[in-house]
C-alpha cells in the first residue's frame, strides 16, 4: 500500500481506492515526517484541491475525519496526539476551502450540520491547542499553531460563517496572544495574520475593526514573557501592515495605529 501511494504522488492524475484513503486518513498523525508530511498530507490535500477524489470520496474523509471528535481528541496531550490534531486542522481548512469553492466540483457539499461542526472546531481549535513546538527534531514540522492559523483563516473566510460573527474571531486571537508565552520563531505569527488580512480583503473584517482591537489591547511588559508576547502581536500586525500595503488597501487609520504601536 505505501509503495503504490507513493508512486501515485508523482503521478498527474491518480485515482484512489477507499480502502487507500483510509489508509492515508490512519497515518495523518504519523510519527515519520515522510510519510505524514511527504505522503499522507500531500496526496490528501491534492486529492481535494485537484478534485482526485470522487463527491462519494469526499463525503467519506469528512465523515472519518470527524468521527472519533475530530480536532476535539485528546485536547489535553502534546506530543503524538499533536501531530494528529495539528494536520488534521489543515485537512478541514482544505475540505472548507473547496466547499467555499463556486469553481470545485465539491461546492457545497458539505451538509449543513457538518458544515457547522468543522466551522466551529476551527473557530475554537487554537483556544485549546497548548503544543507551540514548530519544528521538532524528533518529528519533523509539528506546527500546530500555524496550521491552526491556515484552518481560522478558512473559518472565517467562508461565506457560511456570518459577517456579524467575525468579532468572535478577533476575540479568539486576542486570548491567544495573551496567552501563548513564547516567542514563535516558525512564521505561526505570519499565519495568524492572515487570520485578519484575508477577511479584509474579501470585506468580511473591516479595518476600522482592527483599529479598534490594537488600540483597547493592552500588555504588561515586565517579565520576559510579556516581551515575547508583544513582539508575537507586533510581529503579525506588521505582516498585516505589509500585505494591505502591496494592495494599496491600507487605510491610514489602520497605518497609523500599527506603526505607532510600540513599547
Amino acid at each position: 500500500m505505501y509503495q503504490e501511494l507513493q508512486r501515485k504522488v508523482t503521478e498527474e492524475r491518480p485515482s484512489y481506492s477507499q480502502e487507500e484513503i483510509q489508509w492515508l486518513l490512519k497515518h495523518l498523525g504519523d510519527p515519520s515526517p515522510e510519510i505524514r508530511d511527504d505522503l499522507v498530507f500531500i496526496s490528501l490535500a491534492r486529492g481535494i484541491q485537484e478534485e482526485l477524489f470522487t463527491e462519494k470520496q469526499f463525503h467519506f474523509i469528512v465523515e472519518e475525519i470527524l468521527s472519533d471528535g475530530g480536532l476535539e481528541k485528546e485536547t489535553d496531550k502534546i506530543g503524538l496526539p499533536t501531530l494528529e490534531r495539528s494536520f488534521r486542522a489543515l485537512i478541514y481548512a482544505n475540505l472548507l476551502s473547496a466547499d467555499a469553492n463556486q469553481q470545485s466540483i465539491f461546492y457545497q457539499e458539505l451538509k449543513g450540520e457538518i458544515r457547522n461542526i468543522i466551522l466551529n472546531q476551527g473557530l475554537h481549535y487554537l483556544s485549546k491547542e497548548k503544543d507551540t513546538t514548530g519544528f521538532s527534531s524528533q518529528y519533523g514540522w509539528v506546527h500546530a499553531f500555524a496550521h491552526g492559523a491556515d484552518l481560522l483563516t478558512e473559518v472565517v473566510c467562508h461565506p457560511e460563517f456570518p459577517k456579524n460573527r467575525v468579532h468572535e474571531v478577533i476575540d479568539i486571537l486576542d486570548q491567544l496572544f495573551k496567552r501563548i508565552s513564547i516567542r514563535f520563531t516558525n512564521d505561526e505569527d505570519w499565519r495568524l495574520a492572515r487570520v485578519l488580512y484575508e477577511p479584509i480583503l474579501q470585506g468580511k473584517l473591516e479595518q476600522e475593526q482592527v483599529v479598534s482591537w490594537i488600540k483597547a489591547i493592552d500588555f504588561t511588559l515586565e517579565e520576559t514573557e510579556d516581551f515575547y508576547k508583544f513582539s508575537n502581536f507586533r510581529s503579525c500586525l506588521l505582516e498585516v501592515y505589509v500585505q494591505l500595503d502591496q494592495r494599496n488597501i491600507l487605510q491610514n487609520e489602520l497605518r497609523k495605529v500599527i506603526q505607532s504601536f510600540q513599547y
